[in-house]
């Protein structure tokens, strides 16, 4: 099993000088490495926990999420790639293995995905 990133980590390498972008797409990529060998439904609890941890942008933005360039993946409530992930998730809490990891594989893909265009529109902002 892989190891996921915990909050105490991006914190203090975000404190250290690193980008809050990089480090909100190392959770995910990290997430989806530790998706690929779960099988149990304590592996599954353990992602669930992961992705609902703040990223550094939340510190950023002091939890302002509208000024946050991720608004629109993560907004609660709404039907965002995030949200689906963390309701697909819950469905693996319960279920374990007993599904196919191809859609939660490609849920997690999609918030990678997005992202990162976040991040080239952001770096386009600011160049």
């Amino acid at each position: 099993m892989g190891n996921l990133l915990t909050y105490q980590e991006m914190v203090t390498r975000y404190e250290g000088g690193e980008n809050a972008f990089d480090l909100t797409l190392e959770k995910w990529v990290r997430i989806r490495e530790f998706i690929k060998t779960a099988f149990t439904t304590s592996h599954f609890d353990e992602v669930l926990e992961a992705a609902a941890l703040k990223v550094p942008l939340c510190l950023e933005n002091q939890d302002n999420c509208g000024i946050c360039p991720l608004e629109a993946i993560c907004i609660k409530g709404q039907e965002g790639s995030f949200m689906r992930f963390m309701r697909a998730i819950q469905a693996y809490c319960i279920a374990g293995d007993l599904l196919p990891k191809s859609s939660l594989l490609g849920l997690t893909d999609q918030v990678i995905s997005e992202l990162e265009s976040c991040k080239r529109e952001s770096l386009k902002r600011v160049n």
